[in-house]
């Protein structure tokens, strides 16, 4: 290494403060709309935007349907960075850490009121969240020559979020993000003070009740007195979903449902190398995302004893659910079961991967050959995109999410997977 004067080559701190808004305010969320509607009246029921005049039930009236709140403003962002840049080798090697706070106050968000005020929700700045992180990148110019090049890029993010503040005496939001009218009355989200948004909600999967779970008359079964029951099955029978009583009341409701999966990740990132060799160029990029779950919705109607819709086919691994020949399976049997119908830990997958995500080769082509054709440069190329990846997800794509929005990630219903493909390309400079 003597030919490099220094082993240390650059160095730089940066700091910055910052604060952004976000005027995504609806045009009229901060009035109290009305509906008219001049609807079909029995003699019966007089819809509310009906005003009976003069025992006219046809005459049109106006009825509020939301909250004025002429207090709306925008979202704010704070945001801190502490940076440093670092040089070695006369810039072989370059190392950059980036430190951040970032906290958004005065959420917008269509916050839950009591069903007392006549309303069920209305659009306010409420609640405060947090993301604290660190950003690292290595550049490297691993081998270089005068045919020969070899150069890599890694990074990887980490983050933490928190929620801070929610409505006025709010511990949570509940969050429904819908995929089928069977299972849209129950939420399947929650942010709650203290923990990350995204948290996937619903009960803990236990397996399947089985046959010394039971007292047994003749061909009838009837849980033992100390097995709780979920509440809306009246009549339990071995094969069907089992889940955690966690208040310990014998009853399996509402009440026991927890967090049973995280949709933000732990840290994500990537790892390029690039190459150059006498006109040749190769470019490698890997992605991956660790530490996030997936709500599996998919499984709930092609792995789960949903009978509602039965002409859908089921998944191979349903050859293996619960049967009387088979009573060690914790795969549900094929009932009709209402416990059959909730969002439970049994359909949360771990949703890290890695990804080959870009495979490019090139050739440029030699500047004698192309100055005949009067032509400055030219390259020929060949991609591929979303060639491999390596994932524990039963799904077609861990890197996935039907629904927008930080409070709903992590959503598989019938999604598209992410296509692999291939191109071919010339790029031609006069």
């Amino acid at each position: 290494m003597e030919k490099y004067k220094s082993w240390f080559s650059s160095g730089k701190l940066r700091l910055s403060w910052g604060l952004t808004g976000n005027n995504r305010i609806g045009e009229y969320d901060r009035y109290a709309l009305l509906d008219m509607l001049k609807a079909h009246v029995t003699t019966s029921t007089i819809p509310n935007t009906v005003y009976p005049f003069d025992n006219n039930t046809g005459n049109v009236g106006v009825a509020p349907i939301s909250l004025p709140n002429e207090d709306l403003k925008w979202e704010t962002t704070e945001q801190w960075n502490l940076g440093l840049d670092l040089g070695f080798f006369d810039e072989r090697i370059g190392f950059t850490v980036d430190l951040y706070r970032k906290t958004t106050r005065d959420l917008l968000l269509d916050a839950q009121l009591p069903y007392s005020s006549g309303y069920s929700s209305a659009m306010k700045n409420i609640g405060k969240v947090r993301n604290d992180g660190i950003e690292l990148t290595l550049n490297a110019v691993n081998i270089q020559n005068k045919t020969f090049k070899w150069s890599t890029n890694f990074n990887i993010s980490f983050n933490k979020n928190k929620v801070m503040e929610l409505a006025e005496n709010q511990v949570r939001i509940l969050s429904t993000a819908k995929f089928d009218q069977n299972f849209n009355g129950q939420p399947n989200y929650i942010a709650k003070i203290g923990y990350p948004m995204g948290m996937i909600y619903g009960y803990v999967y236990e397996g399947t009740y089985k046959y010394e779970d039971f007292d047994k008359s003749g061909s009838t079964y009837t849980l033992k007195g100390n097995t709780p029951h979920y509440t809306s099955e009246s009549n339990t029978q071995p094969g069907m979903p089992k889940y955690a009583d966690l208040n310990g009341d014998g009853v399996i409701d509402s009440k026991d449902r927890t967090m049973i999966g995280r949709g933000l990740p732990i840290h994500t990132g990537g790892f390029t190398n690039n190459f150059e060799y006498k006109g040749f160029d190769l470019s490698v990029f890997f992605q991956w995302s660790y530490g996030n779950d997936i709500l599996n919705a998919n499984r709930l109607f092609f792995n789960g004893g949903f009978q509602k819709k039965k002409d859908l086919n089921q998944y191979a691994s349903y050859a293996n659910r619960w049967t009387p020949d088979n009573p060690n399976s914790d795969i549900p049997a094929a009932t009709n079961s209402s416990s059959n119908l909730v969002i439970s830990s049994r359909v949360v997958e771990d949703g890290s991967f890695l990804r080959l995500k870009t495979v490019t080769l090139g050739y440029t082509i030699p500047k004698n050959f192309l100055n005949k054709y009067k032509i400055d440069n030219a390259r020929v190329y060949l991609a591929a995109q979303n060639l491999w990846t390596l994932t524990g997800y039963s799904g077609y794509d861990p890197e996935v999410s039907i629904r927008e929005g930080a409070l709903t990630p992590g959503l598989d219903f019938s999604s598209y997977p992410r296509a692999y493909s291939i191109s071919f390309g010339i790029n031609l400079g006069f």
